[in-house]
């Protein structure tokens, strides 16, 4: 869908976070569009390589050539902006992966403890429209 055709609740929405908190997106949507790979859901797939390569481009200046973007320090701030319906694809995601409790592997605890904060900023800035 053409940006000139995307409904008005679906604007792009903006929301600055940390490095960091953008590989915990990044990390979460990886895991699903591998699940709905699997379960043949071919939106939910296209959707998440969407929200994916918009924070590699943005957040990193990632070309589409693995390796071809340096990303900022896990501290740097970084702005993504998303249409509505992929930032509601990852409050989607990231949910459900946060009702699952504990990670399995312990070095994803700390990526995880950034998911409440972060979802109150991307439900404060869908609600404003842009943060």
């Amino acid at each position: 869908m053409t940006p000139d055709a995307r409904h008005e609740s679906d604007a792009d929405v903006t929301v600055e976070m940390t490095t960091l908190q953008w590989h915990c997106i990044d990390g979460g949507v990886d895991n699903e569009v591998s699940i709905a790979a699997v379960d043949g859901r071919d939106d939910d797939v296209e959707t998440g390589h969407a929200v994916r390569e918009a924070g590699w481009r943005q957040a990193a200046g990632w070309t589409g050539e693995p390796g071809s973007g340096r990303w900022p320090p896990d501290d740097a701030r970084v702005r993504v902006s998303l249409p509505g319906s992929q930032w509601r694809f990852v409050i989607h995601v990231l949910d459900r992966d946060e009702a699952l409790g504990p990670p399995a592997h312990p070095g994803n605890a700390t990526d995880r403890r950034f998911w409440p904060v972060l979802r109150r900023a991307i439900v404060a800035a869908l609600e404003a429209g842009s943060a």
